[in-house]
């Protein structure tokens, strides 16, 4: 992986995130164990796993994986939680197969990832790259907004200054989920909101 500094290297478009109408309207947390392992074993462990993995980032190894999560410099933390758009891994998976910094490797013959794994694994990364299998599912969900009525449509501006109409559902996290206008619930990082959406969005939030 190259040296990045962070949140440099992805395009932000508010339709939400580049890969945020794939899978991100999947009901239920990712679970990692089922969801993500398998994809990584698959695609990645051919170059990152056992001892010599490329770069000590070995995905067969959970404690190993932890030490690539964070808010850091990009090669030293290409796992940014709650942050896919600012996670270097993702910027390499996502890049053209024919791309010399893609991974997996093109010059090996590996196979790249598809659009939805990619999307899996993004949405594991927005809910805050857990490790453990499933975790946030078993987190008490947060209430869902009394104040705000969800098919209500209200404007909402990224911090790029384009704005959008969705409904108010709650806030989960780091994020704020948004109902659009087709009824797709989406989470979307809260800090990549103007602050002004992002003070709607935590006064529309249950107290």
């Amino acid at each position: 992986m190259n040296s990045l500094s962070s949140g440099s290297f992805f395009p932000l478009l508010f339709g939400f995130n580049f890969f945020a109408l794939g899978t991100l309207e999947q009901a239920g947390a990712t679970d990692f164990e089922k969801e993500v392992r398998p994809i990584l074993k698959e695609k990645c462990y051919k170059c990152h796993n056992g001892p010599k993995a490329k770069k000590g980032l070995d995905f067969s190894d959970d404690a190993t994986i932890k030490k690539f999560i964070g808010e850091g410099e990009a090669e030293a933390n290409p796992i940014v939680p709650g942050k896919p758009n600012n996670s270097l891994l993702i910027h390499k998976v996502s890049l053209p197969h024919d791309d010399p910094d893609a991974m997996p490797p093109p010059r090996r013959g590996a196979t790249p990832l598809t659009q939805g794994e990619i999307d899996v694994i993004a949405k594991w990364i927005t809910e805050g790259a857990k490790i453990e299998g499933g975790p946030a599912a078993t987190e008490p969900a947060k209430p869902v907004m009394a104040k705000a009525d969800p098919a209500k449509m209200l404007d909402w501006t990224n911090s790029a200054g384009k704005t959008i109409k969705a409904g108010f559902v709650k806030l989960e996290g780091e994020a704020v989920v948004l109902r659009l206008e087709s009824g797709m619930e989406v989470p979307y990082p809260l800090n990549q909101l103007h602050e002004d959406s992002q003070k709607q969005a935590k006064d529309l939030a249950p107290q």
